[in-house]
């Protein structure tokens, strides 16, 4: 009797394997609308500062992460409308976690980006390290810092 029924849970599991192994890897999917899609290609291939894309920079980042042995979570491509009354402007990021010390070091990756007007704008402080440094915006004189 207990044969069969052995048999009838590994069959169950190997089913269960197939189901899960069929299924989309987890994440956010990139939205189904070709203005998008156009704002994430154009930051992939923009230039940067130390290589020829910002794709190639991001992996570069990731390569050297994982050289160091340290754990590392890299997520997905996302893209975003940034608002209601802005219909071609577009905020593209990429999430990078790394395992420090005592937690989890995040790099956010992101850029705004405006297919109208054909230009490409640093969002967080992670993203102006890969950027050309002629792209960046100056930096405010000391009466304007708080």
């Amino acid at each position: 009797m207990s044969k069969p029924l052995l048999f009838f849970l590994a069959f169950i599991a190997m089913g269960a394997l197939w189901v899960y192994s069929t299924q989309p890897p987890p994440g956010t999917p990139l939205p189904d609308d070709p203005k998008a899609l156009e704002a994430l290609e154009r930051v992939k291939t923009h230039g940067s500062r130390d290589s020829t894309t910002i794709e190639q920079a991001l992996d570069t980042v990731i390569e050297d992460i994982e050289s160091l042995g340290h754990p590392i979570r890299v997520g997905e491509w996302r893209v975003a409308m940034a608002g209601e009354k802005e219909k071609e402007t577009y905020v593209v990021s990429r999430l990078i976690r790394e395992k420090g010390e005592t937690g989890w070091i995040e790099r956010d990756f992101a850029w705004r980006v405006n297919l109208k007007e054909k230009w490409i704008k640093v969002v967080t402080l992670a993203a102006s390290s890969i950027m050309p440094i002629h792209e960046l915006a100056p930096l405010p004189h000391s009466d304007e810092i708080s």
